[in-house]
């Protein structure tokens, strides 16, 4: 079985990626590279199609653009070990199939992509030769810096389908996000998500516990996905608290229940206007001359 997923950096007008080394078996009949072109996330964009550069073994790299008629792909000796030619797809104006049948064994084989439009795309892959194959998700996550608050908290974790198939995330709503010491819960997350959509997860935080001090802490979650790497679906996310809370601790004591610790004017400025108690009962460093007057 062949499988061979691949992702391009940004390419600019004309520029062209560095070879990549495709497997091709012995016995293989069809080699299939399906490829999604992304301008941005949520955009479709239906430019001019990029074109694919094959090279097999040390014969040389022949180009295949959309549309046009098969293409000979020479071997090491001159002759044709295949043809390849490329077509937009039906299901997304975005995704070109390229189709290599083979007629002799050669090798190694070599993929290239030129982006032939005036605006920077990135190109997404999958190689098979089984056409099926090549329809897979690709889950692209935030990586998320969680603030912390008094009260309980909502955030989004950002998901990117850069694959050529329907993505789906599996999590339950309910669940705990990074696990058990997590304070963080999954409320609502999108299905499917559809090739170029981005989306995000709803996720509710804990609020901050009375006399905790800045906190940050470093959670790992792997979404259970349809995408076939499950490092994609791995996220890792921060959670941070802020430095001191400004509610009353109202386990210390205090029941005025202000929300906000107001100093009173020197020489009180470590009292609350608001309760009058030391700023200690608002989480903040209490008076340090604790010298009787």
């Amino acid at each position: 079985m062949v499988f061979e997923p691949f992702r391009t950096s940004r390419l600019t007008e004309n520029e062209t990626t560095s070879p990549m080394e495709f497997v091709v078996l012995l016995d293989a009949e069809q080699t299939f590279i399906r490829t999604i072109a992304h301008l941005g996330a949520n955009v479709v964009h239906g430019g001019a199609p990029p074109t694919f550069l094959i090279k097999a073994g040390l014969g040389d790299p022949m180009a295949v653009e959309e549309g046009a008629d098969p293409v000979d792909i020479p071997g090491s000796g001159g002759t044709s070990v295949a043809t390849a030619d490329c077509r937009r797809t039906a299901e997304d104006i975005d995704t070109y199939l390229v189709t290599v049948k083979h007629s002799a064994p050669s090798g190694p084989w070599l993929l290239q992509i030129k982006n032939n439009e005036p605006e920077a795309l990135e190109f997404v892959g999958f190689i098979s030769h089984m056409e099926d194959e090549t329809l897979q998700p690709w889950a692209d996550f935030s990586r998320p810096h969680l603030q912390g608050s008094e009260t309980e908290t909502t955030h989004g974790i950002g998901v990117h389908n850069v694959g050529t198939a329907p993505l789906i995330i599996k999590d339950a709503v309910g669940s705990l996000l990074g696990g058990s010491e997590s304070p963080c819960t999954i409320t609502a997350r999108p299905n499917p998500i559809s090739p170029h959509d981005a989306h995000a997860i709803s996720v509710k935080c804990k609020p901050l516990r009375a006399g905790r001090g800045e906190r940050s802490q470093e959670f790992v979650h792997t979404f259970s996905t349809n995408d076939a790497d499950p490092a994609h679906s791995r996220v890792v996310f921060k959670v941070v608290w802020p430095r001191f809370p400004t509610m009353c601790l109202t386990d210390e004591g205090c029941f005025a229940k202000c929300k906000r610790f107001v100093p009173r004017m020197p020489p009180d400025e470590f009292q609350c206007e608001t309760c009058f108690h030391d700023a200690g009962f608002h989480g903040l460093p209490s008076d340090p001359d604790h010298t009787p007057p």
